[in-house]
């Protein structure tokens, strides 16, 4: 009978270990677990003001701009987040778009720097305070217009 080698197939024992407890931990109290709690309360936050009108500069719920309404939202939850949205997607962690969950902040542009941000409340949505004579509401990210100016993602939780 022949002795099969171990030592070669030790490395893929391991990585299927490592890639096992991955799949294990986070529901166990790993890192998303710990935040889940807060990003949700959130994204809840931010759906209480859809419908809110436009105001450029508006940082408060008789009208908002798109990083005012981040702003606000963040502060009811005793976060400091900067007032805009350039500042905002230069700060925080970096998330991938794959990544995302309640609570993060999306950044897009259409020109040459940040100009846009919205506040992603799950599902494949964000809530955003979108442009002059519009109101608060829910996008869908697959939306033609943000998958094309879609720029990095943050998050502050």
């Amino acid at each position: 009978m022949k002795k099969k080698n171990i030592r070669c197939r030790l490395p893929v024992i391991l990585a299927a270990a490592a890639a096992a407890a991955l799949l294990i931990l986070p529901a166990c109290g790993g890192k998303r677990a710990r935040v889940a709690p807060l990003a949700k309360a959130v994204a809840g936050t931010a759906e209480k003001y859809l419908g809110v009108p436009y105001v450029s500069g508006g940082k408060s719920p008789k009208g908002f701009d798109c990083s005012g309404l981040v702003w606000y939202v963040y502060r009811q939850h005793g976060i400091k987040v900067p007032d805009s949205s350039y500042k905002q997607s230069r700060a925080g962690k970096k998330v991938g778009r794959d990544d995302l969950i309640p609570g993060d902040l999306v950044f897009f542009r259409s020109g040459s720097r940040v100009d846009h941000v919205g506040l992603y409340v799950g599902g494949g949505y964000m809530i955003h305070a979108p442009g002059r004579g519009k109101k608060v509401r829910r996008a869908n990210l697959e939306n033609k217009y943000y998958l094309q100016h879609y720029v990095t993602a943050r998050r502050y939780i």
